[in-house]
């Protein structure tokens, strides 16, 4: 049995939990992660009844490239979340080139070499690719929807005038 590390008596000193910021960004990892992952097997399970083989085939690439996207994407978030605000932006910037750059060198293997994959079912490819983007987005916006994220503004105070000597 395990002990949870935030439960009293627990071995883990306060320093070794991860941040807030890093615990919010891993529930919205999880969180992403169930919803692309059902999205994707409900278009797995209908594409290989309805095309068979080829059908599946097709789902699991264009499920597979937007699961790759938003896992690899949220990851470097959750490595990231503690950074200030520059650097967070500049990593995320060059996260997103690089998966972009990425997937664009798949495609370009693809059309490449064409006659060595197997047929691939264009619609199966598109459904499953939007099917897996809405369960990943929807099951995110309903995760963060659900982070205790406290938010209030300090009332103001007016600035102390200048003693003149």
């Amino acid at each position: 049995m395990t002990t949870d590390s935030r439960q009293p008596g627990s071995t883990m000193t306060p320093s070794a939990l991860p941040s807030v910021h890093v615990s919010r960004a891993r529930r919205l990892l999880l969180g992403g992660l169930v919803g692309g992952v059902t999205a994707a097997v409900a278009s797995l399970l209908v594409f290989t009844l309805v095309s068979g083989a080829a059908g599946a085939i097709s789902v699991a690439l264009g499920a597979g490239c937007v699961l790759f996207f938003y896992v690899v994407g949220q990851l470097v978030m959750v490595m990231f979340a503690d950074a200030g605000a520059r650097t967070l932006l500049a990593v995320s910037m060059a996260s997103y080139t690089a998966r972009v750059v990425l997937l664009g060198l798949l495609l370009m293997l693809y059309s490449t070499h064409r006659d060595a994959w197997p047929t691939l079912v264009p619609m199966g490819v598109f459904v499953a690719t939007i099917a897996t983007v809405a369960g990943w987005l929807v099951a995110e916006v309903l995760v963060f929807s659900r982070l205790r994220i406290g938010h209030y503004d300090n009332e103001y105070v007016a600035p102390q005038p200048l003693e003149q000597s």
